[in-house]
């Protein structure tokens, strides 16, 4: 199998299957295994992000069936479900050929960049990532500050970013209820359009209340507004519940600015699948499919598919591994019954016929040089 994204949920898809007693080859951009997982340093309910990332981390390095691919990227591959061929390319421009009967995209996402609310005008102006960052560096001192605000929904939910990110109510969350541990006097004021505490995490948002964080709601058409004031921030908004103007003046600003896709549009291409209008991979049916493409023998896992926790992550990996290994459990895979075919006699490799083929019936076969049916 061939796993792309070494972060939480591609190392779990890898493990998954390699624990079957299939071999795995785990592709990962960056110089390290772990991706997001290595940003985050608490979870809402307590959890520790990073001993999950280095029991993870250990048992991939020591299995047997896993190799790892770190500093590579994807820049060829063609075949169907049970052969397919991928070209790899190492940092060094090294290649290499890799066969494999399935693939798992796991390639993540990443916090979204903003010039929104004048970030980047004061070092006072951060986002939910380097504020966990900062707090767990001990660059931030909670006991020193006064008072803290957030502006959740930065430039999402609105042309440009229609979509929720649905974890970023879940950072603020996390974020404030910690502030108001280490400093239960400090003013943090939540400014929302919407709360996005599904399921369970209800009561993190009641736990949040009653601890002083304040909920501040506020309209897309009257977002709050933000200036610099003799380098200090200032902070105004309309209280819907006052029916009046407020004004903050905190010592810290917080942007929840959401996810953003890792550039799933290459691999799109490359493997013959879907993204959908927001960049994330297309599942071929969100109720019945939701892990696997029209396209078979190819799956997809985690933020690579939408926006979603550590927990989300891992139970979609595991999903796609299960999937994975109903074809490679398989010594034989049935075709369909209408099969494609190609008259070399007339073929001019013009591979016209590759392009337009809804089904990707065809392939154009580098080491036989001519064009070639999918059998599957």
């Amino acid at each position: 199998a061939l796993v792309l994204g070494g972060g939480i949920a591609g190392m779990t898809a890898a493990l998954a299957i390699a624990d079957h007693g299939y071999d795995v080859d785990l592709v990962e951009q960056e110089h390290e295994l772990g991706g997001n997982l290595r940003l985050l340093h608490r979870t809402l309910e307590g959890g520790s992000p990073e001993d999950l990332l280095q029991k993870t981390l250990q048992r991939v390095q020591k299995h047997p069936s896993i190799r790892v691919h770190c500093n590579t990227r994807i820049i060829h591959s063609q075949g169907e479900v049970g052969h397919f061929l991928t070209t790899l390319q190492q940092e060094d421009g090294a290649g290499e050929a890799v066969e494999h009967g399935v693939v798992i995209l796991a390639t993540g996402g990443r916090e979204a960049g903003t010039s929104s609310y004048a970030y980047g005008q004061s070092e006072a102006i951060v986002t939910q990532h380097e504020l966990e960052e900062y707090l767990h560096q001990g660059a931030i001192d909670p006991a020193a500050l006064q008072s803290v605000a957030m502006i959740q929904c930065v430039d999402s939910r609105e042309s440009g970013r229609r979509y929720c990110s649905r974890i970023c109510c879940t950072s603020a969350l996390k974020n404030a209820l910690f502030l108001k541990e280490r400093n239960p006097e400090l003013e943090v004021v939540i400014f929302y359009r919407d709360i996005m505490a599904y399921g369970f995490l209800e009561a993190h948002y009641t736990q949040a209340r009653r601890a002083g964080v304040i909920f501040v709601q506020y309209d897309l058409m009257e977002k709050p507004r933000v200036s610099m004031e003799n380098g200090r921030v200032s902070l105004a908004a309309r209280d819907p519940v006052l029916d009046r103007e407020i004004a903050v003046q905190p010592d810290l600003l917080v942007l929840s600015t959401g996810i953003v896709p890792s550039g799933q549009g290459k691999l799109a291409e490359i493997f013959g699948v879907e993204v959908d209008e927001d960049g994330f991979f297309q599942e071929a049916e969100s109720k019945w499919r939701p892990v696997d493409f029209i396209k078979d023998g190819i799956f997809m896992c985690g933020i690579a598919h939408s926006p979603r926790s550590i927990v989300e992550s891992i139970a979609s990996a595991e999903a796609a591994a299960q999937l994975a290994l109903t074809f490679l459990s398989k010594e034989r895979v049935a075709g369909g019954s209408i099969v494609a075919e190609v008259r070399h006699s007339l073929c001019s490799l013009c591979e016209r016929c590759i392009a337009v083929c809804p089904y990707g019936a065809r392939r154009f076969d580098e080491d036989e040089d001519k064009i070639v049916v999918n059998e599957l």
